[in-house]
């Protein structure tokens, strides 16, 4: 199963500079599209920057400056924008282009949403900065969170944005502009954290603290494990598996963490499960958990997966014709329908009259269709009796469904079937993120569920994928940050393994998801056909480390390490505590580095030695010593959620969102991260209730009031 060509057909002028646009261009030329890149007059510093940066772009079109007028007149897409550089002026002609260009749909990564506090310098690091995500991992200092978030953000949000702006256009004739920033690409990997509630209970507001320590442990062959305990009856299985012979855990014992749990004990008894993980080998400790079927993977190094049978099964590293090994397309299709009809309207929202049936749970699956909602789509969830597990963690619950209506099914019942069945008659996508075989039993897989709609687009996002080695292991964020290597990579030099607390590899499933099912829509739009798509959990823990390439003699090349200190990878863009607070300093290109080193009386550039200096001065003197030079400083302060989630400008773009809940009242929470020129966003519903709108999709699908009072007897409804 391998996508090829849903967006063949489409141009691309390719303008941009840094990982973001870069990374936006490489998905959709995977895809299909024709893509013609044009660099920046004197070269493109970037391509210094990062070693993957040709690979990136090696599937686009070299061009020159002077084609751009008529490439333009041709395109169905212009990107511009990504990160600044002193070397480079930035481009700020996007309104312009799409007036000379009315058909052309620009996305723009800008420094900034405009006429906010939040514009400045566009690097990874600021954009951290301005966000607050430095400041998401320990309770007492601020570090960088290695997965390049706000690029990673920015370009899949970017392609979000940019898909639907494409799929309206297939009824309008009309383009827009996108537009996102590296700040705005930060922001939804907090989602599972940050919500202002107005009426809180001790639960709806918990969150996993920070600071806490992971169940990652070393085992008698000096290799570390991740261990993810939660979940019906798991912490008594890896008691079992472990030899742990406590009498008081029972066989139902989830071991979900509790409000008010030390910070080392916060997953578990660490000293005990630590004592008894160091007696036993990795592998034959690991069998031990997996055939109890619980989540546990070895801390692996950025690419060591890539030889992994299951990840060649799914097809995600590509081999050049050099012999150079990269990260690919992190989804596939196979083809599902055909005979479909146009969809598109012209309407204030570009999905404005589409039907998404989600079945998903947890965060990444049922993410997937949040996107599809701010985008005008009536994206119904349907829940389990039981309830989504998810709901234990409201502030989880909520990044995952707001925008969407909901209906309480149990699928196993007849009746509970035949109207998932009948949502799915009538809808143009339905998603799950069942473990393999589970939909196939129910009677809602893909391929049954086009007999009942052959125009139907279906998601699957399993774990490790529907087949292959490796695809019945269970799978959660934590573990698939080890395995896939992002815990190495965060450590930084010489320190043992660190997970990320924002659930990086969660939340990017939840966009690569969204991606993937507009890229369908849209190629079923322009084909009448459509597909089934698999987009496994593995692979977005993969494509989050997109820098990372195997040279032809197996070498690793790409992967920039973090410091010890874990303030920066380097020490021209870094973290550091001045004499009133934490700053950050990026001091790119050749002047900028001459002039640190003068305006600090630096022997040579050294960690170590700015610290002194910095920590000598406070922000205002650092600026006025530091910017003269080009060097970029702003200040590092906590506090960023309430400021933001109440900031009325972000409110009012869509940035935040602000809605009435049923039980919590007003909540303020991250919205959009990408806003259209022409089209509106969003909706204002909020996570919904268990079951709150099950009577009223069941009226509009045709039942009275007797059948539907039927089915809640006959519990096939909730």
């Amino acid at each position: 199963m391998r996508t090829t060509g849903l967006l063949e057909g489409l141009k691309i002028v390719d303008l941009g500079v840094g990982m973001a646009p870069a990374l936006a261009a490489k998905m959709l030329a995977e895809l299909g599209a024709e893509v013609h890149r044009i660099e920046p007059d004197g070269g493109d510093p970037f391509a210094d920057i990062y070693p993957a940066y040709a690979i990136w772009h090696g599937a686009a079109r070299r061009a020159s400056a002077d084609a751009l007028p008529t490439l333009l007149a041709e395109a169905d897409v212009c990107i511009m924008g990504g990160e600044d550089h002193p070397d480079l002026p930035p481009r700020r002609d996007a309104a312009s282009m799409a007036d000379d260009h009315p058909r052309l749909v620009i996305l723009d990564i800008s420094d900034g949403p405009a006429d906010t506090r939040y514009v400045g310098p566009s690097t990874e690091l600021l954009a951290q900065v301005r966000s607050g995500l430095v400041w998401e991992q320990e309770p007492d200092r601020p570090i960088v969170n290695a997965f390049e978030p706000g690029s990673y953000g920015a370009a899949l949000q970017g392609l979000i944005g940019l898909l639907g702006a494409l799929f309206e256009r297939e009824a309008s004739g009309q383009g827009q502009v996108v537009t996102t920033s590296l700040f705005e690409g930060a922001l939804p990997w907090i989602g599972t954290y940050w919500a202002k509630l107005e009426k809180p209970t001790p639960t709806a507001d918990f969150v996993i603290p920070r600071g806490v320590a992971p169940l990652i442990f070393r085992t008698r062959d000096d290799r570390f494990i991740h261990m993810a305990i939660g979940g019906a009856g798991s912490k008594y299985g890896f008691y079992q598996a472990l030899e742990i012979d406590d009498p008081t855990i029972l066989p139902g014992d989830s071991g979900m963490p509790k409000p008010g749990g030390s910070r080392k004990d916060f997953f578990g008894d660490y000293d005990l499960l630590a004592a008894h993980v160091a007696k036993k080998d990795c592998d034959d400790l690991l069998a031990r958990i997996w055939e109890r079927g619980l989540p546990a993977e070895e801390v692996q190094h950025p690419g060591t997966c890539w030889s992994d049978q299951q990840v060649v099964h799914n097809d995600i590293i590509v081999r050049d014709a050099d012999g150079t090994r990269h990260v690919g397309l992190p989804f596939a299709t196979a083809p599902l329908g055909s005979g479909a009809a146009k969809r598109a309207r012209k309407g204030r929202k570009p999905l404005e009259g589409l039907r998404i049936v989600d079945c998903g749970a947890f965060v990444a699956g049922p993410l997937a269709g949040v996107a599809l909602a701010d985008l005008g789509a009536d994206v119904i969830k349907v829940e389990a009796k039981q309830g989504d597990p998810n709901r234990s963690i409201f502030k989880s619950f909520t990044l995952a469904n707001h925008a969407k209506r909901v209906i309480g099914i149990d699928m196993k019942h007849a009746d509970g079937l035949k109207v998932v069945h009948q949502l799915c008659a009538d809808a143009d996508v339905v998603m799950n993120n069942f473990r393999p075989g589970v939909a196939a039993r129910l009677g809602v897989d893909p391929q049954s569920l086009s007999h009942v709609n052959p125009s139907l687009i279906a998601l699957e996002a399993p774990a490790f994928g529907n087949d292959g080695p490796a695809a019945a292991k269970a799978g959660f964020d934590m573990v698939m940050q080890a395995w896939t290597g992002h815990e190495v990579k965060a450590a930084g030099a010489g320190n043992a393994p660190r997970w990320n607390r924002t659930n990086l590899v969660d939340i990017a499933g939840g966009m690569i998801g969204s991606v993937a099912l507009l890229a369908a829509l849209l190629h079923r739009e322009r084909t009448g056909d459509s597909v089934a798509l698999e987009s496994p959990l593995c692979n977005a823990g993969i494509y989050t480390l997109s820098e990372l390439i195997q040279r032809p003699d197996g070498s690793f090349a790409g992967m920039a390490s973090l410091s010890a200190s874990l303030g920066g990878y380097t020490p021209l863009e870094s973290l550091y505590q001045a004499a009133d607070g934490w700053v950050a300093i990026v001091a790119r290109g050749a002047r900028a580095v001459v002039g640190l080193q003068g305006a600090l009386d630096l022997p040579e550039i050294d960690e170590a030695l700015i610290a002194q200096q910095v920590a000598k001065l406070d922000l205002a003197q650092l600026k006025a010593v530091l910017e003269p030079h080009g060097i970029w400083v702003e200040p590092c302060r906590d506090g960023k959620e309430q400021q933001i989630l109440t900031d009325p400008d972000l409110i009012a773009r869509g940035t935040v969102r602000a809605t009435q809940h049923a039980a919590f009242g007003r909540i303020n929470e991250i919205g959009t991260a990408f806003s259209l020129s022409r089209s509106a966003l969003g909706n204002d519903l909020p996570a919904p209730m268990p079951g709150a709108h099950t009577r009223e999709t069941l009226a509009s699908l045709g039942y009275d009031e007797t059948a539907i009072e039927t089915l809640y007897a006959t519990q096939a409804v909730a």
